[in-house]
């Protein structure tokens, strides 16, 4: 084999590995599938380097299916070539650009956060399984929907 051809496969090997990362690979493909407003936003902070979120999408990508017709907004905040404004402009059409703000860069982790209000209801790490991440979307969903948008108050408090 010759330099030139070996530099050749060099670059078209690098290139294929570039060109990979870019290609961006949501938690799940049912990404922002509800269509109504979501009562809750399942914000997945990631990167292709981050091995806590080798763990954790493939159980979100099992989980996500069964929510397709409930309130819920699944978006994934992908950091492999640092923070950019894209990814907050993304942030900010889901209402979490505070929470994005607060953990940009981090990865490895989802939080779950009430649409109306901004709070922080649960976070899902590598460490849940998938029924502990069923239960805890699930109770998310059950605890935005009883609030009336009010800093999760609750509708019957307000009454």
């Amino acid at each position: 084999m010759t330099p030139r051809r070996i530099v050749s496969l060099a670059f078209l090997a690098a290139f294929g590995a570039a060109a990979a990362l870019f290609v961006r690979t949501p938690a799940t493909n049912a990404e922002a599938a509800y269509n109504g407003k979501p009562e809750i936003v399942a914000a997945t902070f990631a990167s292709a380097w981050c091995s806590s979120c080798k763990v954790l999408k493939p159980k979100l990508a099992k989980v996500i299916p069964g929510f397709k017709n409930e309130p819920v907004a699944f978006v994934e905040f992908d950091f492999t070539f640092g923070a950019n404004n894209d990814i907050r402009a993304e942030a900010e059409e889901y209402g979490v650009e505070t929470l994005y703000d607060e953990h940009k860069g981090a990865t490895g982790f989802t939080v779950i956060v009430d649409y109306d209000t901004g709070e922080v209801l649960d976070t899902l790490t590598m460490n849940f399984s998938e029924d502990a991440m069923k239960s805890a979307i699930a109770r998310a969903i059950a605890i935005a929907s009883s609030t009336d948008g009010s800093a999760g108050k609750s509708v019957e408090a307000a009454n």
